[in-house]
């Protein structure tokens, strides 16, 4: 495992570094939430990941306001979460490199107990409607399940926090451990990074003159 420490999210490093890589966020395209099978859009997203292997300066999507606004109140809400830590320290990180070198993940945040790593936190700054319904619901989202379980597979932590918040509301906050799910996520990303690999020595003297 790699951590890059000094990698701004969002910044073009950090996008160049992504490209190509299978990371967290996108790990619902790998295995499904409900029943933990393999997703039918992992072979489209293997090959949205190829594409961004040999055109990495193609932008397939540049965001909108929704996650315009998020990226404005998440400094916000991640202090409020900073807030309720006790001994923990929380640390900025840009990327996680998993130990197969190829997949990823982008935590919103790494928690220390002195120098060990110990978990991380998936922190999201959602609309009213949803953040209303996160709380009401209760748990994880199905839509973050992948996500969440995906880095702690990619970072070896064994919990990991998720932390919905908006401005003047309760946050919606649940610690979520190891279990099956985690394990199938696993099994899962390792299959899908093999066949990767496989798929793209293929089409390498396929698609390069």
């Amino acid at each position: 495992m790699k951590i890059y420490t000094d990698l701004e999210q969002g910044s073009d490093a950090w996008i160049k570094l992504r490209k190509g890589k299978p990371t967290a966020s996108r790990f619902s395209d790998i295995i499904t939430a409900a029943k933990g099978d393999k997703s039918k859009s992992a072979k489209p997203y293997m090959r949205e990941l190829i594409g961004e292997a040999f055109c990495p300066d193609w932008e397939e999507w540049a965001g909108n306001k929704y996650t315009e606004r998020g990226t404005e109140t998440e400094p916000e809400a991640r202090e409020a979460f900073a807030s309720i830590l006790d001994t923990e320290r929380l640390e900025d990180t840009g990327f996680v490199l998993s130990d197969d070198g190829v997949s990823g993940c982008s935590p919103d945040g790494l928690i220390y107990q002195e120098d060990r790593l110990i978990s991380g936190v998936e922190i999201k700054c959602p609309s009213p409607k949803l953040h209303i319904g996160y709380v009401l619901d209760g748990g994880l989202p199905l839509l973050y399940k992948a996500q969440v379980h995906g880095s702690m597979v990619v970072t070896g932590t064994d919990y990991w926090h998720f932390w919905s918040y908006f401005p003047g509301l309760r946050p919606h906050y649940i610690v979520v451990v190891r279990d099956e799910f985690t394990a199938k996520v696993e099994v899962a990303v390792a299959e899908f990074v093999h066949e990767y690999k496989a798929a793209y020595a293929d089409a390498l003297p396929k698609l390069k003159f």
